[in-house]
């Protein structure tokens, strides 16, 4: 079976926060464009407000079945030890399994995860049902089936769940 590099969804989830403006060559579109987006659902006009986290669904776009069952053997579910970290601009994410600890953990932090406009690495997944009941957990929220043994060795990390923000690291 062929694994996605981490790298990439890496790339997929920081995607939505790089929102690069359209250059068009006068102050309005053409005529000929200004039909075409709403045909194809493209907002026109439509900014993101700053202070707003933004949430990309990105798990419509592509059957993910494929890509499971996902194991990180580097990790496993328990308790960690919250500690500080120092990663200027890194955007929060956390990684949890398809575990009954990892599912209390996000309907409990479903709302906090929310607001910090968090994505989620699920680590340990069996099926693609299992992805589905992560993802009920935490609607709205995008958790995308990842091997994890990069971030752990990088991290230094053993268990999940886990919060990882730009300062710091923790349940």
């Amino acid at each position: 079976m062929t694994r996605i590099p981490l790298a990439c969804y890496f790339i997929l989830l920081l995607a939505p926060f790089a929102q690069p403006e359209l250059t068009v060559a006068g102050d309005q579109p053409s005529d000929f464009t200004q039909p075409d987006f709403p045909a194809m659902g493209v907002p026109i006009n439509n900014r993101v407000q700053a202070d707003r986290p933004v949430h990309a669904d990105l798990s419509r776009f592509a059957d993910e079945a494929w890509i499971l069952p996902v194991r990180s053997s580097h990790l496993s579910p328990g308790k960690i030890a919250s500690r500080a970290l120092n990663m200027p601009g890194l955007p929060p994410f956390f990684l949890v399994g398809d575990d009954p600890q990892s599912l209390t953990w996000l309907r409990q932090r479903a709302a906090e995860l929310q607001e910090l406009g968090a994505a989620g690495l699920a680590v340990e997944v069996a099926d693609t049902e299992a992805l589905a009941r992560i993802r009920a957990a935490a609607p709205g929220i995008t958790i995308l089936p990842v091997n994890g043994n990069d971030i752990a060795t990088r991290l230094q990390i053993e268990r999940y769940p886990v919060l990882i923000t730009a300062t710091s690291l923790g349940q």
